[in-house]
């Protein structure tokens, strides 16, 4: 048999879809690969987060301990602190450290290493002790179940892979993104969660959660007004929440009458 020069046959190398299909395709692949790795990371980070000794947390904010203002309006809040982690229990290992910042927005939160950031316009606005008691019993357990770490951890994650997809290999910006994030807004689920907590701290201290919802009050009344403010936002719904805590002192059994204490003039 002889060699033979035959012709390839007919459109060989003809994709009648054309390639936009085959570039579609790859990149849809692409974007489902990478939102399931970022899904796996968040998640892993985020359990694991709770075995991360306390004490890497307080050097990471280290730097807060020089901006805390040693006033009275401070040994006052850090005494209730305090006395509401014991009433909570706290973890002796989890030590809290209470600021307070001279603006007006009404807000508290908590961030990495037990500090605690109370803002001048919530003591303006809250009517009684037991009121701060519950906004601060609020955020000691965010730092009780780690919250501030685990979204932290979540950040970092996110910024190690955004490194290895866009290739920026800065580590300290890594770093440095998840502790903004511990800062920012709680899952609604963190905020339930600290809800409970904060609550049965509230009665352990004193032995009622009267009060516990007046900020609360208020803030529904805000809503009703349009004046909501911004990082309320991402919170359980204002008239969800109080509806919640009603039910959990129901259930518990939280005596929700009781006398309230005067806010001390040092925090006005």
């Amino acid at each position: 048999m002889g060699y033979q020069n035959r012709q390839p046959p007919e459109g060989i190398n003809y994709e009648p879809q054309g390639w936009q299909r085959d570039f579609i395709l790859l990149v849809l692949g692409f974007a489902a690969g990478l939102a399931l790795l970022t899904w796996l990371v968040i998640l892993v980070l985020g359990w694991s987060a709770r075995w991360i000794p306390f004490s890497w947390e307080q050097s990471l904010s280290a730097s807060l301990n020089e901006q805390r203002e040693p006033t009275e309006r401070t040994g006052y809040l850090q005494t209730l602190a305090d006395d509401l982690a014991r009433a909570g229990g706290l973890n002796p290992e989890l030590s809290l450290v209470v600021h307070h910042q001279a603006q007006d927005t009404v807000n508290a939160f908590a961030t990495l290493g037990g500090h605690i950031i109370v803002l001048d316009g919530l003591l303006e606005k809250v009517e009684s002790e037991q009121g701060l008691a519950f906004v601060l019993a609020h955020e000691i357990a965010h730092i009780h179940y780690r919250h501030p770490l685990q979204n932290a951890a979540r950040q970092a994650g996110l910024g190690l892979i955004s490194a290895l997809v866009f290739g920026r290999s800065d580590l300290n910006w890594i770093a440095g993104s998840g502790g903004q994030l511990a800062m920012l807004d709680y899952s609604r689920d963190m905020e339930r969660e600290a809800d409970a907590w904060a609550l049965q701290a509230l009665y352990n201290h004193y032995g009622h959660v009267a009060g516990a919802d007046s900020l609360f009050r208020w803030l529904a009344e805000q809503q009703q007004a349009g004046a909501l403010p911004e990082w309320l936002s991402t919170h359980p719904d204002t008239g969800a929440r109080l509806e919640r805590l009603e039910q959990l002192s129901t259930a518990l059994g939280y005596p929700t009458d009781g006398p309230l204490t005067t806010i001390p003039s040092v925090t006005r």
